[in-house]
Formats: structure tokens, C-alpha cells, sequence
């Protein structure tokens, strides 16, 4: 159940939203980190009594052991410990130990944890099965995500032992993260930190979460960056640390981290790939955009959408890339279901066509934007006159003209317009 929860975690985009959690069931007790030393767990040791089982019990628990260990009969075992009647609180104990072992194999959870919990709160079995009786109580309250629970057995567990265990501090970790008590975390996955002899990425990850659901964004870009240092192929760190120096406005550190992970080939999400696209386009870096986002909605890495091709078609443009922008406008325009938004894009593109000094093409896409019904027409008649006039249509231009100057906002400079129009069309010897 914990590498389930890990997974969990581990698997999800921090910016997109993290695990979804229950309400927890009680307020988590604090965590004793000030572990005894090897001395005094050995004194305890020392001074703990030495018990066995009665030899009538003994017998059971032998024969009960058999069937489990030699026969794989696991319900065999258990219904013979079900059957014991034990009177002596060691014998109970002991027989609850084994039963909660046998539960446990057997996924009877709440079976098991019902008697692992009676054994371990007894407090008379031997060191070593008290101490796993500990560790049982603690493993089933987190696989029952009773996280309050686990985190109390733990915290005996650790008294108990002396045993500064990384998992276990990795569990109580992830066990404050699903309490949402985030500023707990942080100790815990330091404590794990320290004492894997390898290097295990679950504690940063547990780290970012706490700091990113405190909107510590900072503190987890420190933490994604000694953990990159650390594990530097650990994709999804690499996208995180980008996606945190955005929301820490270090556009500059944003780019570059993006930029090195998506050259690396990892970035392979769309949300991604985007994110990399639009930090070029704030960057400054308008045609990288343009041709970043073509090249992944032609290789279907990015959904084939009107607006995905709006975003390259306008970047394009921004780049002065006139020419490819008025075709990608056009691409645009034909998967657009929206009729206002499908005129729009027929006038940029038209608008595109104009500044690369492609009149006719400007001119056609133009009268498509009109019959789709763009509702700014005086604006499109201005632009269909300056279309028609460069290609020495002077008719169609003053035409066009004297339409858009029956709205106000383009009046004064349609009148400025005619005069001109009417001036060059005398000198060509053309009759208006």
C-alpha cells in the first residue's frame, strides 16, 4: 500500500495538481525524533523479561506454524490459533502476534490489525516481537489509511528501537501529506534523506509537495535543484523545476530549464511541450514558437485544434514570417466551428497576406471574413481598399472605400484615403 501511495505521488504533475486526499480521521501527534541511543535500547533489552508460551499453547502455535510454513495453508494455521483459548497474557499475546502475521498474509486487514494491535499494546512479548508488532500495527494503519494511527505506532516503533529506518520516516512522511499537514513533512523526509545509503528521489518528492501546497515555490525550487544534482535523469523533475521558476516569475530560468529537458527528450506531455512553446513566445522568441508548435501538431504530439494553430499562425506573424502565418491562419480557420471566431481568422490571415505583400491572396481572404459575417466590416472595407489600390484596382478600391466610410470609426481616414485613390487613378488615366 505505501509504494501504491508513492506511486500515486510520484506519478502526478505538481502545476497540473497533486494526489486527491481524504478529510484525515484525526489530528496526526507530533513525531519523537530525539531517538534513545544503542545504550539505552540495549538496557531495555536487558531488563525486558525473558518468556516463552505455555507448553500447551507451544504445541499449537508449532502446529499451526507447519501448516503455514511447510504447506502454504494459511487458513489451515489460522483456524487452528481461532481455536486456542489462552489465559496467560504472554500466550495472548504471543497467539495475537501470529494470528495478525497470518491475517496480514491473508488480506484480512482489519482482522489483522484488530490483533496486532492487542499484542503490541499488551507490552509483554519479547524485544524483537514486540518491536514487530510495532512495525505490523503501524504498516496496516497505513494500509487502512488510518494515517493518525501509523503515525502513533511509528512514533512507538522508533522509541522502542532506537532505529533511525529511512522508509519508516519516508511512511511517517507521506502519512503527513495525506493529513495535509504539510509543514510536518519537511522533518520526516530530511530524517529519510539522511539515512538512505542511496540516493531515493520519494523524500524530495514528498519535499516539493509540502512546499508547493504552501506556495513555498522557492523552497521547492531548492529542493528540485539538489535533487536533479543529485538524480539528474529523473524526468519529471526537470519539467516541475521549469514549471516552479515560472510561478516564481525566473522567465529566464524557466526557459533554459525547459529548453534543456525537451532537447533531452523529456518533455513528452502536451502540457509540456506548451508550456516550452509560450515561454518562447514571452521570450521573445516568436518563430521558435511557431515552429516548435507546427512541428508537434504535424507529428500529433499536439492536439490538431484551431486555436493551437491561431497560437503558431500569430507567433509566426509576431516573427514576421507573413507568408507562413496567413497559410496557418487558413489552417485554422477551416477546423474553427465557431462562426465569429472562423471570420476572424479568415481577416488575419488576410491582414497576414497584406503585409507580405500579397494583395490578391489578401484580398480574397478578406471578402471571406465579410461573408462569414465579421462583425467589425469598416475595419475589413479599410483593408480591402488598401488590398485593391496596390494592385492598381482602383474601382474595387473605391468601392471598398466608400463602404467603410459609412462607419464613424473609419471615416476621417477612408476620406484621406479616397483622395488619394481618385489622385493616383487620374494620373494611371483611369475614369472613377
Amino acid at each position: 500500500m505505501m509504494h501504491k501511495k508513492l506511486s500515486m505521488l510520484i506519478s502526478a504533475s505538481l502545476l497540473c495538481g497533486v494526489v486527491a486526499m481524504g478529510s484525515p480521521i484525526a489530528t496526526a501527534q507530533d513525531i519523537n525524533y530525539n531517538l534513545p541511543s544503542a545504550e539505552q535500547v540495549q538496557a531495555a533489552k536487558d531488563n525486558r523479561a525473558n518468556r516463552t508460551v505455555s507448553e500447551r499453547i507451544g504445541r499449537r502455535i508449532m502446529n499451526a506454524y507447519e501448516l503455514y510454513s511447510e504447506e502454504e495453508d494459511i487458513e489451515g494455521a489460522i483456524a487452528i490459533l481461532e481455536e486456542l483459548d489462552p489465559n496467560d497474557d504472554y500466550d495472548v499475546a504471543y497467539v495475537n502476534r501470529f494470528l495478525g502475521n497470518l491475517y496480514a498474509a491473508n488480506d484480512q486487514i482489519e482482522d489483522a490489525m484488530a490483533r496486532t494491535r492487542q499484542a503490541a499494546e499488551a507490552n509483554v512479548l519479547g524485544w524483537s516481537d514486540q518491536a514487530a508488532a510495532l512495525k505490523l500495527a503501524a504498516d496496516l494503519s497505513l494500509q487502512m489509511e488510518n494515517y493518525s494511527q501509523a503515525l502513533e505506532f511509528y512514533n512507538k516503533w522508533l522509541q522502542f528501537t532506537g532505529e533511525a529506518d529511512p522508509d519508516v520516516f519516508l511512511r511517517i512522511a507521506n502519512s503527513y501529506y495525506e493529513l495535509k499537514q504539510f509543514d510536518k513533512i519537511i522533518r520526516a523526509a530530511d530524517m529519510a534523506i539522511a539515512n538512505y545509503e542511496e540516493t531515493n528521489k520519494n523524500p524530495y518528492v514528498l519535499k516539493v509537495a509540502s512546499y508547493y501546497e504552501r506556495k513555498m515555490y522557492a523552497d521547492a525550487i531548492d529542493v528540485l535543484e539538489t535533487g536533479l544534482g543529485l538524480l539528474p535523469e529523473e524526468k519529471t523533475w526537470w519539467s516541475q523545476l521549469g514549471m516552479m521558476y515560472m510561478l516564481e516569475e525566473q522567465i529566464d530560468k524557466a526557459l533554459q530549464t525547459l529548453e534543456i529537458a525537451y532537447l533531452a527528450g523529456y518533455l513528452d506531455k502536451e502540457s509540456q511541450i506548451k508550456a516550452v512553446i509560450q515561454l518562447y513566445a514571452n521570450n521573445g522568441i516568436p518563430f521558435d514558437a511557431a515552429e516548435l508548435m507546427m512541428k508537434h501538431l504535424e507529428a500529433g504530439e499536439v492536439e490538431k485544434t484551431a486555436r493551437h494553430y491561431y497560437s503558431a499562425a500569430s507567433n509566426y506573424e509576431m516573427a514576421r514570417e507573413y507568408s507562413r502565418a496567413a497559410d496557418v491562419y487558413e489552417l485554422a480557420a477551416n477546423l474553427e466551428t465557431d462562426r465569429a471566431e472562423k471570420a476572424n481568422y479568415w481577416r488575419r490571415k488576410g491582414t497576414a497576406h497584406l503585409q507580405a505583400q500579397e494583395y490578391s491572396e489578401a484580398a480574397a481572404a478578406y471578402l471571406e471574413a465579410l461573408d462569414l459575417g465579421y462583425n467589425d466590416p469598416g475595419q475589413v472595407y479599410m483593408s480591402l481598399t488598401e488590398a485593391y489600390f496596390y494592385q492598381d484596382k482602383f474601382s474595387e478600391a473605391l468601392k471598398y472605400n466608400l463602404e467603410a466610410q459609412e462607419y464613424s470609426e473609419q471615416r476621417r481616414n477612408a476620406r484621406s484615403w479616397e483622395s488619394y485613390i481618385r489622385s493616383k487613378a487620374s494620373n494611371r488615366g483611369v475614369s472613377l
